[in-house]
């Protein structure tokens, strides 16, 4: 893992160089060049010089995740770059960890005009987002990277899945961790040490997942998990690796058992009307930046690469990271298990008055098409020693190759 942690910072430091190479509210009067920080309080502000006679528009910008989270840098990442290319034309205040709007609030602001732009996880928002839910049912994908283009691929091809986006203008989409199986105490090693265990999920298809394996799920904040499993008022967590890193979560665990749960779908949400006041020239550029898969896949690489070094941490505090027994693996991900789950999402659906079934069929033809892309995500030769950014969907046309 401290081989894989390395190189993953070596990544991410390269992601930020090309970004800043490429150069990915209301109304205000000029502004001289200044970068203001204030992570005390959760709050940053980006800003450079522009044009006397340029309107400058500023937007403020809120997050659940803490300051230092790996959302929050991808969002100061990507708009920061944006907001270079624009020089100093578009300009972003961020106030993350809660600071202006918590989890389950985030939305709501951003479609009435309180905050300008969020980023956003649909696992806090039940039911509003429940065909982009598929990708938080467990056994549907197998990484943030696959999350990231069954996500938009469905969106793109589904009337239904834009549908649920009808109150934002979308900046992106893309997936985020996938979730282990942590625990407090109890290390699993049969099916029936899960029976019965007090298991923080992360939304409406994992506590499905959850009480289906014979677990009972508890819906909770992740701000109030560490407390619970550190009184023992929770046996253990569905919480992904972005999450665990986020908020410390792995000081109270004892062992984390490493399986591919629910991915969840995130991303970046605009006011419609503050979109619609922007010069052509400066939606461009966000266009540029996010309306290829670019900003996406970008996303599922640096969620996907958690897993390394997230657990570092774990291991530095402890914890033991272990691979399920063949006699848990089975039981956990059966057909009958899966199927189960499976058929509770299509009632689900339905009940939003949708055509549960006809959906299901949709979203898992397109997963299909990327099963084999993503088959090796984890093995140790995939992916991230060998990812050539030039290789990404889009990459040519935004950035000249």
């Amino acid at each position: 893992m401290k081989k894989n942690k390395k190189f993953i910072a070596l990544f991410l430091c390269a992601a930020l160089c090309v970004l800043a190479l490429a150069g990915c509210g209301s109304s205000s009067s000029t502004t001289s060049t200044t970068t203001n920080s204030d992570t005390s309080s959760g709050t940053r502000s980006d800003s450079a010089s522009t044009a006397s006679d340029d309107t400058v528009y500023t937007f403020t910008v809120v997050n659940h995740d803490s300051i230092n989270s790996m959302g929050e840098l991808w969002v100061e990442t990507l708009l920061g770059a944006i907001s270079e290319e624009s020089g100093g034309r578009l300009q972003f205040n961020y106030y993350a960890g809660g600071s202006m709007y918590g989890a389950t609030e985030t939305i709501d602001a951003v479609k009435d005009g309180a905050a300008d732009i969020c980023w956003f996880t649909n696992g806090s928002y039940g039911g509003v987002f429940p065909i982009s839910e598929f990708v938080n049912v467990v056994g549907t994908v197998n990484s943030a990277q696959m999350a990231s283009a069954v996500l938009n691929t469905a969106v793109e091809e589904i009337p239904e899945a834009a549908a649920e986006f009808a109150n934002w203008h979308v900046l992106v989409l893309h997936g985020t961790s996938t979730s282990p199986l942590s625990t407090v105490g109890t290390k699993i090693e049969t099916p029936d040490d899960l029976k019965g265990l007090s298991i923080r999920a992360a939304g409406t298809t994992p506590t499905l997942y959850l009480n289906t394996i014979g677990c009972t799920a508890i819906s909770m904040p992740t701000s109030d998990v560490y407390d619970a499993l550190s009184k023992k008022t929770l046996d253990g967590m569905a919480n992904d690796w972005h999450n665990i890193d986020c908020f410390n979560l792995y000081e109270p665990i004892d062992y984390c058992m490493d399986v591919v749960l629910n991915a969840t779908a995130s991303g970046l949400l605009m006011n419609t009307d503050r979109w619609n006041e922007l010069p052509e020239d400066l939606q461009e550029i966000f266009n540029k930046y996010c309306s290829s898969y670019f900003a996406a896949d970008m996303a599922g690489y640096w969620w996907d690469s958690c897993r390394y070094w997230v657990g570092d941490e774990m291991l530095e505090n402890g914890v033991e990271i272990y691979e399920p027994s063949d006699e848990v693996y089975d039981y956990m991900f059966s057909d009958e298990v899966l199927n189960t789950v499976h058929e509770s999402y299509i009632s689900y659906l339905d009940g939003y008055g949708y055509d549960g079934q006809a959906l299901w069929d949709q979203l898992c033809e397109i997963a299909d098409r990327y099963e084999a892309d993503y088959a090796g995500v984890w093995d140790a030769e995939f992916n991230y020693a060998d990812w050539d950014m030039s290789t990404v969907d889009g990459y040519q046309a935004v950035y000249g190759g």
